[in-house]
């Protein structure tokens, strides 16, 4: 199946999920694909025994790589969304972590310190955790630095 012409009939999310699955089964992959889509952003769950060693709390470039390549794949009706993929629910499960975390974070913002640092989290933790201390009017969260550098810096608005 041709997946970059626009006369394909499903919609973007079912083609993304049609692409997913070849790249998968090119790569010598058998797995489910679970989709859902939240706030604009298509979350391609890929799940199965056989996945495993994808997953992105093991190594999360693959996974990165695999969202990058479907956001980089011409839907061009698709192109309002953002597209996150998962394995086996490592990122769901780690964002109820990463509450958590925000909840400290808050808690010592609010007990005095003025800014807080965090080094060492991919792109998607670092989206979480924007997302959750942001529903507060009060914190300011913003990434600084590049690559391997990138950091959150969260503090009082």
């Amino acid at each position: 199946m041709d997946y970059m012409y626009d006369d394909y009939d499903g919609d973007v999310v079912d083609r993304a999920v049609d692409f997913l699955a070849d790249i998968l089964s090119y790569m010598g992959f058998d797995a489910e694909i679970h989709t859902e889509v939240i706030d604009n952003t298509a979350v391609f769950d890929v799940i199965g025994e056989d996945v495993k060693c994808l997953s992105p709390g093991i190594d999360p470039s693959v996974v990165n790589a695999l969202a990058w390549i479907l956001k980089r794949a011409r839907f061009t009706i698709g192109s309002g969304y953002r597209f996150d993929v998962d394995v086996n629910s490592y990122r769901l499960e780690r964002i109820h972590k990463l509450e958590g975390v925000a909840s400290e974070m808050h808690d010592k913002l609010n007990g005095g310190i003025d800014k807080i640092t965090c080094f060492g989290m991919d792109n998607v933790d670092r989206r979480a955790l924007h997302l959750l201390l942001n529903a507060d009017p009060t914190v300011k969260t913003e990434s600084n630095g590049y690559g391997a550098f990138r950091h959150l810096e969260v503090s009082k608005n």
